[in-house]
């Protein structure tokens, strides 16, 4: 098989069990209630059987269950059994109640279980349909994401928008750009943002010629390289059939085709909205260095195909950095070549797996990771669009699938169960008080360190447990050695561990705003991303580090985008509408040595909630372009309406 891509993920058709779930309000939260039916759909009585359900609402422990036993739980995955004696006939229905949620209570349909299944008295596993969640007993504000038609002044439709444009009349026909008179590297940049647009918009013309005949009426492109333009920067200058693509280098070379590019997909697409500039022109450079996305491979594995596709995305936006989240607690993406368990145990889950089912696929072997040779192709591909790939390998927590392949890994004489990460994995972070740790990490960082040519390697630091290492043996006898007092400062110790490992290989240390806890980490190069919420921002900045705004609250691309509880998605970070992201402004408040430290925005996509393109699509866009124009466009030069109306002809995956 290749191992690079996922086992086919297949529809459960003609389900012999189908689970829906309720949920009921209480004032008091603590008497919260979810309900389960489970009805057997089948030809055949059910009995001495199990239930397995993954859900993202999960129960406490010492959670009230009645008419079934919770017998097992790793994190969203659940198993319960029904009372001894029960046998669910051909028609029947088993239903039973549970009061205990966490880690908040449900707000929106997806909030239930997304996946399960039967395991029978042979021990073979039955896949179950599963219902959205209802619910009883609050008002449903019945919102749905609103983005308006919009309007534009201005008929161009170029995302982000530049800085600065004046252009005064345009054609009436949409005609190609002719490129022939250009150096090799420009004709090869001519090259790659016409083959870019090709594979975005394939049933449209495409914007750039290099080799017109006599009779062909094109625009001439003149180019001009420029070093007193702004890195990153160019200009365009349209007058009488030509447009002169003014530049200072390979970057700004790239951005300005892309927008002739954008500029003529739209005139051939919609020439009743969309025209070419005849005269006038357009000045621009980004207002931050920085303009990202992650995307979260580990939750839901996205094939190789779909990550070229998706940089193809970004670069039509103009966004340049890409953080690859390759790594946490449900499985580890990339080939390590010194530590193959890594992948050939750690990249596959399901019921006859060592590594359990979570999310959507929890009924079946779900696999999927990128060899060395799939990333070397990805950050190449990246590279050839001018945008960086930073990898992200989450320590010291989130290592649930590492400490499960490579048990090794944890100290023999800490309690199982002592502590647990708020996804509720137990004891799921790489011990500070072992040296297997940091072999462990040094083979790691190596092999990632010598495929990945960005300055940076991300090293998560998020979500530790404050309880974690509290009993392990080995982490307190370090901590009273070095005087350490508790989990934040022996993070902070493995921290800086960590940050000499990747300085001897060369890489600095990029983390989630956590790694600034316990002060044990050189801020000198450290790069950090403020996630939890806008305030941590100016904290950061405060504290001297370079700073990436991505707060839940604005930036990330799997919250719920309205109240209504029929609307997708998650809630931990409230309701993120497409127009707050757009318009929300990481910098506003900041001082001018604050706002000099904020190096751009990110928008972030965690796939708990994704695991469709359909899904995908609908969370991530039109957000991911309002936070690619908030990485570029001065905030004087934007504006909701007109984004609402040339957002309309950006690319989706």
């Amino acid at each position: 098989m290749n191992t690079a891509a996922q086992y086919p993920l297949t529809n459960i058709i003609n389900p012999q069990y189908r689970l829906e779930t309720h949920y009921f309000y209480a004032e008091d939260e603590a008497e919260d209630v979810l309900e389960f039916t489970l009805s057997n759909l089948g030809t055949a009585a059910l009995e001495n059987f199990t239930l397995t359900l993954s859900c993202i609402i999960r129960l406490k422990l010492g959670a009230e269950v009645n008419n079934a036993s919770l017998i097992d739980r790793l994190a969203n995955l659940h198993t319960f059994s029904p009372p001894a004696s029960t046998k669910l006939e051909a028609g029947e229905q088993w239903r039973f109640r549970a009061k205990g949620l966490r880690p908040c209570r449900p707000n929106h349909r997806v909030d239930g279980p997304s996946s399960g299944y039967i395991t029978d008295s042979a021990g073979n596993t039955h896949p179950i349909s599963v219902g959205d969640l209802h619910r009883t007993g609050f008002d449903d504000t019945k919102q749905r994401r609103a983005i308006p038609a919009g309007k534009t002044e201005i008929p161009l439709a170029i995302q982000p928008w530049p800085n600065n444009v004046a252009i005064t009349s345009y054609f009436t026909d949409s005609l190609a750009y002719s490129a022939s008179k250009a150096t090799t590297n420009e004709l090869q940049a001519v090259a790659t943002i016409s083959a870019l647009a090709n594979r975005l918009h394939p049933a449209s013309q495409q914007p750039f010629i290099i080799n017109p005949t006599d009779a062909a009426k094109t625009i001439c492109i003149g180019f001009h390289q420029q070093t007193d333009l702004p890195t990153d920067g160019y200009e365009l200058r349209f007058s009488k059939g030509q447009v002169d693509l003014r530049y200072n280098d390979a970057s700004g070379l790239s951005y300005g085709l892309t927008v002739l590019a954008q500029i003529h997909h739209a005139a051939v697409d919609q020439p009743e909205l969309f025209h070419m500039p005849s005269e006038g022109i357009i000045t621009d450079s980004p207002r931050h260095s920085w303009r990202g996305s992650h995307l979260d491979v580990s939750r839901h594995f996205w094939p190789k195909a779909d990550i070229l596709r998706f940089l193809d995305i970004l670069a039509w936006s103009r966004m340049n950095l890409f953080q690859w989240h390759l790594t946490d607690d449900e499985g580890w993406r990339l080939e390590i070549k010194s530590l193959p368990e890594l992948t050939e145990q750690g990249a596959i889950r399901g019921p006859k797996h060592q590594m359990k089912g979570q999310h959507d696929y929890s009924h079946q072997t779900y696999h999927g990771y990128y060899t060395q040779a799939d990333a070397k192709e990805i950050i190449d591909h990246a590279a050839s669009l001018h945008i960086d790939v930073l990898p992200e390998i989450d320590i010291p927590g989130h290592c649930h699938t590492v400490l499960t392949v490579l048990p090794h890994l944890r100290d023999p004489d800490e309690p199982a169960n002592s502590y647990h990460s708020i996804q509720y994995y137990a004891n799921n972070a790489l011990n500070p008080g072992m040296q297997e740790t940091y072999e462990f990490l040094e083979v790691v960082l190596q092999e990632v360190a010598k495929l990945f040519p960005y300055t940076h390697i991300h090293v998560g630091a998020d979500e530790v447990d404050g309880n974690a290492w509290k009993e392990s043996p080995k982490a307190q006898q370090l901590a009273a050695e070095k005087g350490l007092t508790d989990t934040i400062e022996l993070q902070a110790y493995l921290l800086s561990k960590v940050q000499t490992i990747l300085r001897k290989f060369g890489k600095e240390l990029a983390g989630w705003d956590e790694v600034s806890h316990g002060g044990g980490v050189d801020k000198q190069n450290t790069l950090l991303i403020a996630w939890q919420t806008p305030d941590i921002i100016q904290q950061l900045c405060q504290q001297g580090y370079e700073v990436i705004a991505s707060p839940g609250q604005a930036y990330y691309m799997d919250q719920a985008q309205a109240t209504g509880w029929m609307e997708p998605g998650a809630s931990w970070a409230g309701t993120c509408t497409p127009e707050h992201c757009y318009r929300y402004e990481a910098i506003e408040g900041l001082s001018e040595a604050e706002t000099q430290l904020v190096k751009g925005v990110q928008a972030c996509i965690w796939c708990e909630h994704i695991s469709t393109k359909q899904h995908f699509n609908y969370m991530v866009f039109p957000r991911l372009y309002a936070v690619g124009e908030a990485g570029w466009t001065e905030s004087q030069h934007k504006d909701w309406l007109r984004h609402c109306a040339i957002v309309k002809t950006m690319p989706t995956l």
